[in-house]
């Protein structure tokens, strides 16, 4: 059993948090750290310790793991201000580059623990669960790079990939987190869509640095923002080095991922839906071929506050602990 406290659990990632590891069987006291708990009655739970951050330097010796579920930028200060746990999970990108210069150019702040970067994992796990295993640090991918990354992961690493690929992905709009502003508000996105951080969004960089990691290939990401409050679509177009059939390329995806629980492979021609994903850690995707200019058409659905964020972040926990991966997470999808 462990002790697991979350920083900045008042959040809609916290929150998922806090729902998934209440009910995880291995998890002995859940600790929350927040500044801004407004409904603390939804807390009310003999396994659960409720406080503001103050108290995390007192309590964070007796935590097994800490997942900082903070904004880019957060979790650093947070960490300078105070101690280092022995095992922490990440939510924000402060640790998802190895170059901290390249972070700072993407997100506009120094880093200030570049000699931590080496000893923080990308917590992708169907892509690096080996290094997971032994990690202390992890930093948990971002969620368009989660469903990104894993609907082109069976091409990179099959070699069959060459060019650009295009990312033309659609977010709900809890992506944008809990706090108010003018693009998230009812008014402006209901019967709405638009693209948004148009050749400029923050997730490209990271998708194309682990992309480096397992292979090579340009990215052209254009994310949008639909009238849906939770759920990730991806489409990927990436053209092919050699003529495959789409039941070919249907069975290379099941072969790579045959061993994965949370990852479901539909047959060409369907695509998946994000309400059939919703409240699931379940990454469910359809790959075919267009023959007319041989390019694999990649369609990948997660919930981005589960797969795409907590759940995935369990997961990663699960992995370090040595616990069944699937433990505590095994939800069927809210449908309707």
């Amino acid at each position: 059993m462990i002790r697991v406290g979350i920083v900045g659990a008042s959040g809609y990632v916290g929150l998922e948090l806090t729902r998934i590891l209440l009910k995880h069987p291995e998890v002995e006291k859940l600790y929350l750290f927040s500044d801004h708990f407004e409904d603390s009655w939804i807390f009310e739970s003999e396994k659960i310790f409720v406080s503001d951050r103050s108290s995390y330097t007192e309590l964070y010796k007796n935590l097994d793991v800490v997942f900082f579920a903070l904004g880019s930028g957060e979790t650093l200060k947070f960490l300078n201000d105070n101690q280092i746990p022995e095992r922490f999970i990440d939510m924000s990108a402060d640790f998802r580059f190895k170059n901290p210069g390249e972070y700072e150019r993407v997100y506009g702040i120094k880093h200030s623990m570049p000699e931590l970067l080496e000893k923080v994992v990308y917590g992708l796990p169907e892509v690096f669960r080996e290094k997971i295993r032994d990690a202390k640090y992890i930093a948990n991918p971002g969620c368009y790079p989660t469903a990104s990354l894993l609907g082109l992961f069976p091409l990179i690493k099959n070699n069959l990939t060459y060019g650009n690929a295009i990312i033309d992905a659609k977010s709900g709009i809890s992506g944008a987190g809990r706090k108010p502003t003018d693009k998230s508000i009812y008014g402006n996105i209901a019967e709405n869509y638009q693209a948004y951080s148009i050749l400029n969004h923050r997730h490209q960089p990271e998708i194309e640095n682990i992309v480096k990691e397992i292979g090579y290939l340009r990215v052209l990401f254009i994310p949008q923002l639909i009238p849906v409050f939770r759920g990730i679509f991806a489409s990927i177009y990436v053209p092919l080095r050699e003529d495959i059939t789409s039941d070919e390329l249907y069975l290379l995806f099941k072969e790579v991922y045959k061993d994965e629980y949370f990852i479901k492979i539909l047959p060409p021609s369907c695509s998946p839906e994000i309400k059939k994903v919703r409240g699931t850690n379940w990454a469910v995707i359809s790959a075919q071929v267009d023959k007319n200019t041989r390019n694999a058409v990649i369609f990948v659905a997660i919930d981005n506050l589960i797969k795409g964020a907590a759940g995935q972040a369990v997961q990663n926990m699960n992995i370090m602990f040595g616990y069944d991966e699937n433990l505590g997470l095994d939800f069927l999808p809210l449908y309707p």
